[in-house]
């Protein structure tokens, strides 16, 4: 983390950073600097992903943790190709501990999966904050991105404008020139690529969804990735749903086989009688083997009531 830090900022920055929050006029007499040169600095730290700036009260604040760190640098424009190396770097070496090191001063998860709507058995049991479709409805302002995952690792080969933004999320991508605006139907299509390239849906895990909408995989996404590493942080809560087998309408393709990366489902029997099993331990409600299933086999079920972090 800190030759991250050092390639992304200079000593005189770091000072600035260090002094925060603060408005442009506090950080400016805090730190000794003219108040023109700290307002440029302030732009600087911003276009990069290090500093935020509150819309209501003009103060700046640091990034407030390595996640916030990793997805904001990532996107910045003219990042480096040493600084996204070396974010690959950190990331298959020491990323996978530090998952485990949230979860031990974390009550919940910090995200958690949103389930794909058409698998769901009853509809009425899905909340307005689960509904993907619902989430986009609601939203005020809408950009995408690109996936900082995918932007760092890359190796899985899916689509990578798929991150979208959701109203204060979105004026934060555009004002940083990392994210564009779009309509409400580009949102709804872009997830609906996103599901037939086996990206599960994942936000924050809360009943407040103001920021995003991820599209993630578990070859590069560090969330997915923290789940399924050898630690089995618990970075990322299931859906409140989970797979059902359609015992009569399953062939035995094996489709949902290759969709599931949480090794939920295997293949029982042989030739005419194989049939899709569910292993409700592994399932974490993601909806993705409803969508390859050419037999319309599987549905969801309500397993648990809702367990999100207060709004």
């Amino acid at each position: 983390i800190k030759q991250l830090f050092r390639m992304t900022v200079n000593e005189e920055e770091a000072k600035l950073l260090l002094a925060m929050p603060g408005t442009p006029e506090d950080l400016a007499s805090s730190t000794g600097r003219p108040i023109d040169e700290t307002k440029k600095s302030l732009e600087v730290l911003f276009h990069r992903g290090l500093a935020i700036v509150s819309a209501a009260s003009g103060k700046y604040r640091m990034c407030r943790d390595v996640i916030q760190f990793h997805d904001a640098t990532a996107l910045w424009p003219e990042a480096p190709k040493e600084l996204i190396a070396l974010w690959k770097k950190w990331t298959e070496k020491e990323w996978a501990p530090t998952a485990k090191l949230f979860e031990g001063f974390l009550s919940n998860p910090p995200q958690r999966i949103v389930p794909v709507d058409v698998a769901i058995e009853d509809r009425s049991t899905v909340l307005h904050f689960e509904n993907v479709k619902d989430i986009i409805d609601a939203a005020r302002k809408i950009a995408v991105t690109r996936c900082a995952c995918r932007v760092i690792d890359g190796k899985c080969g899916k689509p990578l404008e798929v991150c979208v933004q959701i109203n204060r999320g979105a004026e934060y991508a555009i004002a940083r020139g990392t994210g564009r605006e779009i309509d409400k139907a580009e949102a709804t299509q872009i997830m609906r690529k996103a599901e037939e390239a086996g990206l599960v849906h994942v936000t924050m895990n809360s009943e407040h969804t103001d920021h995003y909408i991820c599209n993630c995989c578990p070859d590069c996404c560090i969330g997915l990735q923290a789940v399924l590493s050898k630690e089995g942080a618990k970075f990322v809560s299931p859906s409140r749903f989970q797979a059902v087998v359609d015992e009569e309408a399953c062939i035995g393709c094996e489709s949902c086989i290759d969709r599931c990366y949480f090794g939920a489902l295997t293949i029982e029997g042989e030739g005419d009688s194989a049939r899709a099993i569910v292993n409700s331990g592994r399932c974490v409600g993601c909806g993705l083997c409803s969508v390859a299933c050419s037999s319309d086999a599987i549905r969801f079920r309500e397993v648990h009531p809702p367990d999100f972090i207060p709004a």
